[in-house]
């Protein structure tokens, strides 16, 4: 079951390699991925997280194709075969984001200044009055991400990232959950609105 091209919603997009966060279209959604339009999709490395109204979390997904400022993103992830260890591309990233932590009142801005998809490296003057455990918040994405402070040295700090995804395999359910909401949607365009009664006297 997918929605036509013409029925989409709008999600954020975050870009787990460097996380940068944009708006996008996002149609043709099913149980197995979805395609999203942006002008900023050929921006995209790989791994992506979706973060879709009436969804507590990010829905994980993978780039697998591109189009014409569209980009197909698949839900299904593949599973590292053990002993199989890849190693992560550190990109450069200059993002201003707010850190504060998890059980701790402080909360200072940081410049994020590296970044790949399960940590990243953050530059602050007082970095070393934060707990370990921390939270961050970054530019256009409204959920905090959780991390834990792995080194700190000259006014800088390593962080190991804990991304709030969609456990596996609630993204389905929670799938389902959208398409059908999604075709609620569409049946009720679908109905012709009842015609209003006019009397003679403009009632």
């Amino acid at each position: 079951m997918a929605v036509g091209t013409k029925k989409s919603v709008t999600a954020l997009v975050v870009d787990l390699a460097d996380m940068s966060c944009f708006e996008a279209s996002l149609f043709d959604l099913s149980k197995e991925g979805c395609w999203i339009a942006s002008d900023k999709v050929d921006l995209l490395k790989e791994e992506v997280g979706l973060r879709i109204a009436g969804f507590d979390k990010l829905i994980r997904g993978t780039v697998v194709a591109y189009g014409d400022r569209e980009a197909q993103v698949s839900f299904v992830i593949k599973k590292e075969e053990p002993g199989e260890k890849r190693r992560e591309i550190r990109r450069a990233v200059w993002i201003t984001a707010i850190v504060s932590g998890q059980a701790h009142p402080i909360t200072m801005k940081c410049q994020i200044v590296d970044a790949s998809k399960s940590g990243c490296r953050l530059e602050g003057e007082t970095l070393d009055r934060l707990p370990e455990a921390i939270e961050i918040s970054i530019p256009g994405l409204d959920l905090p991400v959780n991390g834990a402070i792995v080194w700190r040295r000259n006014g800088q700090a390593g962080v190991q990232l804990n991304w709030p995804f969609e456990p596996d395999p609630e993204p389905d359910d929670k799938t389902d959950e959208l398409l059908k909401r999604l075709e609620e949607e569409k049946a009720k365009e679908a109905k012709p609105k009842p015609k209003k009664k006019i009397s003679a006297f403009g009632r």
